[in-house]
């Protein structure tokens, strides 16, 4: 029992748990997570069509080897399948498919692909037992077993199922299990209760065997073998077999308590048995026992689970129903690949890990390297004699990890390894001989050319050489060899890194890198080059090396396999569009027979040079697994190819290894329409039926010209290898060209066919087994209007059209006028619209030269009078810059460069706050102005920027055209259209209303046209823009909402609705604030071009008693002024002259150069000038690390969001728009210039006494990392080969984390920081020393003078020689001046 319970766990654990894990497990588990309806599996079965059958308890499910069908009840079609519990399927001699559920029977209809009802009548009533078998007995009749309702037949007459009344009385019992006809024509029924019952035709009679002739009487399954023994299994007492002799059963093995589900004899007269959770058994028949079942070539172990029924298929397949863990399918295997993965001794299992390498030494021994596991040794059936590990405290032990091994010409085995180096193994003892200077290298490859040298391919290293006699190691260094410099990528592939080698038997070895190969020349000791094949390889890293008997190159890649044509020098690529099983080619070798042979990481392919065809072969071949380790590949002197994988070692004979011819039985198994939906006899295209049967029988399919995309599947129903299949076709009558699928592809779709008659042809290709051609005719019906009637029609439309063409022409030409008069008007917009925006931004400049000194004298300005005609400057002023704002809002809309960013937004307290706008204008007009709202608060989602503007503009019309004294409401309210079809059916509405002069009717459509203009009889004018509604109207819009205008019914005045949707779900994420994009731009300013608020006396009085400034004092700061338009910089500096020591320029690159030359404390800039932009000039300060300390400030016209934060990320400390308040740049200026004296005075001591307290010297992590880079950058200062790369490996950090380090600490990229700390060094150098610019060039790692200089200029903006002239003249002058 101990035993039992352990063999279940045990299968529980490899069958469900190691196949999830291993990479290429023989066999495959289908599960209702992917491919089943349901993993409650109650019976299997193969109809005659090859098709695969799975009955469950939640739905049918029809296989054809690559995808499931599944069929469910519906409840509204009563066609469809009866119940979803299905107990099982059967096909009769008529190819009938019966299937049995709990409630009834039915037969699959496969022309019209759904299911029939047959009634099932008992004493003249209908019933609904739960079937449970049916089998079709010799005379051809039809036998039902149901539970509880007893056994009926089929009436084929009648087509209805009738109760044998006689049958059932003489079995004693209604619960049937299970049915079956013998070889003698006797019938043998399993019932639940009653033991099992052999019912004799011949003589009528029946024979009752029960317990305790059985050893239980609730009998679950009966099977008979070739030699016509009967086994009868119980569903708690294990299986009886029954004795011709003595008329009676006896229990095998007298296993009273196995639990028994089905029973199956397989081709081989085998006897399977499955267990209700013993797993799978079998019946030997030589020792009378059960004995568990393990399949060859599986690893899966079938001693438990609960196996409800077995299949075994047309092929030899074995199919298995685990019930709750769905479907195992084990491939018949007929192998003459040798796998060795289950070999077992001392504990070692070499499946455990994935095999490196392996060699087959003179003396006839193989050895083999397991990851991680060390060395084994193994005779020639695969049996591992003796296992060599690393042991610990043991240095002379072999290594864990084995790359690589050869065997030289004095017979001594050489092992390579990851983590030890080189060694010499000692076939007897198992100890190694360690080379000691390539102790830490990882060693890839080996191999011995013709003077005695073992070549030695490290990963990281490069290339090594050992002379066998007089043990002299030799590094080659392919840098020095080819005699220049490495890119990053070359260093870590062809430098550095060799993985597979190969000796062309002269004077070249061949190399395979990460980078693609090279050669090296054992004669000259010198590298070759490749370009060409490099070029070709495209950075492909090089797995696998051969040379074959035509002295021919192969190079497996990671992405295909080339040939190299060592005579006419061509490269010849193949990948898996030629027939490779995959791409990834870890070895290559070549046969007797010149075929090339390769391991991927998909299987082996036998490549046929002269042909060009491939043969492939996969786990259910007999293989170790489908995934093969790079580099583990070996032939040895007696033609045997050894490939290792990741779950063992595949050994074979390739003159052996012949394609198996077998039959493909090739069928259409599907035709979907472009609706993907399957064809059937009841499926029309047009007015026709597409087909008149199935189409697994069909040949002609009848679609409409509508139905010219359809899609064909296929299948030779090929459970086995379906991914080996190669399926060709054509479409006759489209082209005459076969094309191939892909490996495992088995459909084809065609789209848009013209109408017409085509053939459809297919074949199957396994290797070059092909089958029988399937063809079918397909006929694609003319449209209506290529018929003859269509052309009667098109007569009679012609004459139609010709009476009518002088008619047309007539009134074309009064269309024409209207149409050149609308494109006129048209055009008149546009260029009214593209002038407007032409000038707006050289308006933005001016308006600054208006603006800034209006706000100056209405603060120096005492006269009142004056005052007053400042402040009509002034907000007139405003109005343009409003207008403007306008118009570029339109342009962006009209480009689609307008975008909203809404957020959620109390919309109550909005328009509060906006009416607070207007309270001045309601007032001095004597405007009642109210808003009426139903909540104290509505939440919803605008875009702040763009949605005041639409109130703005309606506020402002319904205050111009309202009389004094009249009304104007603000209504807020929400409601809900459930007709609506977009975002509108939840909404709020924003009513403004007016009792002004009110909208003429007739042109109430127009006033949302851009610059339409409202003409009345009261102001007598054209009054506005035209532009303010059409703008409204735009952003609504982009809102998802809608606008209207309206005249009011109740009395004169106008009234315009704005509808906008709650909610944000109808809102892309685009159009939604980024949380960090809603604190960003809070902390913008806002300025509001928007205000009708007046100045008034008020103001004017609050400008009175504004003090005026006392004169500041002039600074000792310098500012540079970069400016392209005079007047705006001569207004600069006149204003900022009085504070501050002020130089101007015209360009960003005549200021880059003054930044660079003299001393700037703050720098203001314009964006767009000729030669470099005030952008380019802010990037290029704040990269400069002389420089990148002044501050600078963006003055421009440009006033988008995104340019404001393009100038930001540059490195801009303050951003404005023009125009601009002059006080608020010089306070601007001020703070800028405060912070960077309190920052400088922070760093020199000026604020601080700490230098005067004993401190304890403690160092941040960030320090001292800055030190061991000074350290290591200031060591190689005059090494011009000096690279991050190296830098990163002296401090002991990666590339990217130094350059991540460095820009953190220094705003600099790591080669930026290596440049500059040179420079420094050289501006040191040539200020301080007697040196030449040559030899400073030099002693900072300097090759080129003139790069030197250049890079030199660039950074302190004057050559070498400037500089050190400079330098010279201010050390006399000091002299001198201390003298």
């Amino acid at each position: 029992m101990k035993n039992r319970v352990l063999k279940k766990w045990l299968f529980l654990l490899q069958v469900f748990i190691i196949p999830a894990c291993l990479y290429g497990q023989v066999g495959k588990l289908y599960s209702a997570e992917l491919d089943l309806s349901n993993s409650l599996i109650n019976y299997l079965y193969q109809d005659s069509y090859g098709f695969v059958w799975t009955s469950t308890e939640y739905g049918l499910n029809k296989y054809d080897g690559t995808r499931f069908t599944i069929y469910k009840n519906n409840e509204k079609n009563p066609t469809s399948l009866k119940n979803n519990y299905v107990r099982l399927s059967f096909e009769d001699n008529k190819r009938r498919l019966w299937i049995g559920g709990i409630n009834g029977i039915q037969i699959y209809d496969r022309d019209k692909d759904n299911f029939k009802e047959i009634p099932i009548i008992k004493n003249g009533k209908r019933v609904f037992p739960s079937v449970i078998s049916i089998i079709q007995i010799h005379n051809g009749e039809i036998w039902i077993g149901t539970v509880g309702r007893g056994i009926f037949s089929y009436d084929e007459t009648k087509g209805i199922a009738v109760s044998k009344n006689d049958i059932n009385k003489g079995i004693g019992t209604l619960f049937t299990s299970c049915l079956l006809e013998d070889s003698q024509l006797n019938i043998w029924i399993g019932t639940e209760d009653n033991g099992v019952i052999c019912y004799i035709p011949a003589i009528r009679k029946f024979r009752n065997y029960k317990y305790p002739q059985l050893s239980n009487n609730r009998v679950s399954a009966i099977a008979e073998n070739k030699s016509g023994q009967i086994f009868v299994a119980t569903l708690n007492n294990g299986v009886n077999l029954f004795d011709k002799n003595t008329n009676s059963f006896k229990t095998i093995d007298n296993n009273t308590s196995l639990p028994i589900k089905s029973l199956f004899v397989n081709s081989k007269d085998e006897l399977l048995i499955g267990t209700d959770g013993n797993g799978l058994m079998t019946y030997n028949k030589n020792s009378g026992h059960l004995d568990y079942y393990q399949p060859a070539h599986s690893s899966y172990n079938l001693s438990s689970g609960k196996v409800h029924t077995i299949l075994e298929d047309r092929d030899g397949n074995l199919w298995l129903g685990v019930f709750q863990k769905g479907i195992l399918f084990l491939p018949k295997i007929e192998s003459k690949f040798d796998t060795w993965n289950l070999v077992k001794k001392d504990s070692h299992n070499i499946i455990s890990s994935c095999v490196m390498c392996m060699r087959r030494t003179t003396d006839g021994k193989i050895w083999v390297a397991v990851d991680s596991e060390g060395l084994f040794e193994l005779n020639d059936s695969g049996e591992i004699k003796r296992h060599f590990a690393r042991i610990k405290g043991d240095s002379n032990s072999v290594p864990s990890t084995i790359m690589c091994m050869f065997e030289d010409s004095n017979k001594n085995l050489w092992l390579g390894s990851y983590t030890h180096g080189l060694a010499q193994f000692d076939k007897n003892s198992g100890k190694c001989t360690y080379i000691n200077p390539l102790r830490d290298k990882r060693i890839y490859s080996l191999t011995e050319c013709n003077d005695h040298k073992l070549y030695i391919c490290t990963l990281g290293s490069g290339l090594y050489s050992y002379n066998l006699t007089t043990h002299e190691l030799k590094h080659y260094d392919m840098r020095s060899s080819l005699g220049r410099n490495f890119s990053d990528s070359e260093k870590l592939g062809a430098a550095m890194g060799f993985i597979t080698s190969v000796y062309d038997g002269k004077d070249l070895i061949w190399l395979g890198h990460f980078k693609g190969i090279n050669c090296f020349n054992i004669r000259t000791n010198s590298f070759i080059e490749l370009k060409d094949i490099n070029k070709r390889l495209n950075g492909r890293s090089c797995y696998s090396l051969m040379k074959d008997s035509h002295n021919n190159i192969w190079i497996g890649t990671s992405s295909g396999l080339f040939l190299y044509d060592s005579k006419t020098k061509l490269i010849k690529e193949y990948s898996t569009a030629n027939g490779l099983s995959n791409e990834v080619i870890s070895g290559i070798c070549e046969d007797s027979r010149h075929q090339i042979w390769c391991s991927t990481y998909y299987g082996i392919t036998k490549l046929d040079p002269q042909s060009g065809k491939c043969l492939n072969f996969f786990i259910q071949d007999g293989l170790q697994g489908n995934e093969y380790t790079y580099g583990a590949y070996y032939k040895d002197k007696s033609g045997l190819i050894y490939f290792g994988g990741t779950n063992g070692l595949t050994r074979f004979n390739p003159d052996l290894i012949q394609e198996s011819r077998r039959h493909l039985r090739l069928q259409i198994t599907n035709f979907y329409l472009y609706n993907n939906q399957p064809v059937n006899t009841r499926t029309k295209s047009g007015s026709h039926f597409v087909i008149q049967q199935s189409v697994l029988k069909n040949e002609v399919y009848s679609l409409a010209h509508s139905d010219n995309t359809f899609t064909i599947e296929f299948s030779t129903m090929d459970f086995s290898n379906p991914e080996r299949i190669i399926y060709e076709y054509k479409m006759e009558g489209l082209s005459d060209q076969w094309t191939s699928s892909r490996p495992g592809i088995n459909r084809v779709t065609y789209n848009n066919l013209r109408s017409g008659n085509y053939t459809f042809v297919v074949k199957a290709r396994d290797g070059d087994n092909y089958s029988e051609e399937k063809r079918i005719h397909i006929f694609i019906a003319h449209p209506w209007y290529s018929s003859s009637w269509a052309f009667l029609l098109y007569f009679c439309l012609l004459a139609t059209f010709i009476a009518g063409l002088a008619n047309i022409i007539r009134s074309k030409r009064e269309q024409l006028k209207e149409v050149r008069k609308r494109k006129d008007a048209e055009k008149i917009n546009e260029a009214k619209l593209q002038f407007f925006i032409n000038i707006s931004h050289e308006i933005r400049t001016p308006m600054t030269l208006i603006v800034n000194p209006l706000e100056k004298l209405l603060k120096t300005t005492q006269d009142i009078e004056m005052k007053k005609t400042f402040i009509l400057m002034h907000r007139n002023g405003q109005r343009i810059l409003r207008l403007i704002n306008q118009l570029l809002d339109v342009r962006k809309i009209d480009k689609g460069q307008m975008y909203i960013k809404c957020r959620e937004t109390d919309i109550v307290g909005f328009i509060k706050d906006l009416m607070l706008t207007f309270s001045y204008a309601a007032e001095k007009k004597n405007i009642n102005f109210r808003f009426f709202h139903e909540d104290e608060e509505l939440k919803v989602w605008i875009d702040l920027n763009n949605f005041d503007k639409v109130l703005m503009n309606l506020l402002t019309n319904a205050f111009k055209f309202t009389a004094d004294g009249g009304e104007i409401t603000i209504t807020l309210t929400t409601g809900t259209n459930p007709l609506a079809k977009d975002a509108l059916k939840n909404y709020f509405e924003i009513a403004v209303l007016d009792n002004g002069i009110g909208l003429i009717p007739d042109k109430i459509e127009k006033i949302f046209e851009r610059f339409y203009q409202i003409d009345n009889d009261i102001t007598q004018s054209n009054f506005g823009t035209g532009i303010g509604l059409h703008l409204s109207k735009s952003l609504v819009e982009l809102h998802h909402g809608n606008i209207k205008a309206e005249n009011r019914k109740d009395c004169s005045g106008s009234k315009f609705t704005v509808r906008l949707p709650l909610g944000c779900n109808h809102l892309k994420s685009a159009e939604l604030v980024d949380p960090e994009e809603l604190h960003l731009t809070s902390e913008l300013p806002a300025h509001n071009f928007y205000s009708t608020k007046e100045d008034t006396d008020e103001d004017i009085e609050t400008h009175d008693t504004v003090e005026i400034e006392k004169a500041k004092t002039k600074t000792k700061y310098r500012i540079l002024i970069v400016e392209d338009e005079d007047d705006i910089r001569n207004y600069l500096e006149q204003e900022l002259n009085k504070f501050y020591h002020v130089s101007t320029c015209e360009n960003g690159k005549i200021a880059l150069e003054l930044a660079l030359t003299t001393n700037v404390d703050l720098i203001i800039s314009d964006i767009m000038m000729p030669e470099m932009d005030g952008l380019t000039l802010c990037k290029k300060l704040k990269q400069n690390v002389n420089i990148n300390h002044i501050p600078i400030i963006l003055l421009t016209a440009k006033s988008k969001m995104e340019d404001k934060m393009l100038g930001m990320e540059t490195g801009a400390d303050a951003y404005f728009v023009k125009p601009f308040i002059i006080e608020e740049l010089q306070a601007t200026i001020d703070n800028l210039l405060s912070n960077r004296e309190m920052l400088k005075n922070k760093f020199n001591g000026s604020q601080s006494q700490e230098d005067k307290v004993k401190k304890i010297s403690l160092k941040s992590s960030d320090e001292i990392l800055m030190e061991r880079i000074m350290k290591a950058v200031n060591g190689h200062i005059d090494n011009p080969k000096f690279s991050v790369e190296e830098l990163a490996s002296e401090v002991g950090l990666s590339r990217v984390h130094i350059h991540r380090k460095l820009k953190e600490l220094t705003n600099q990229s790591a080669s930026d920081f290596i440049k500059s700390i040179r420079l420094k060094q050289a501006a040191t150098l040539l200020s301080e020393k007697k040196m030449s610019i040559s030899e400073v060039a030099y002693a900072v790692g300097y090759t080129n003078l003139s790069h030197f200089s250049a890079t030199f200029r660039e950074q302190f903006g004057e050559t070498p020689k400037e500089y050190m002239n400079r330098q010279n003249k201010e050390k006399e002058n000091s002299s001198e001046n201390n003298t």
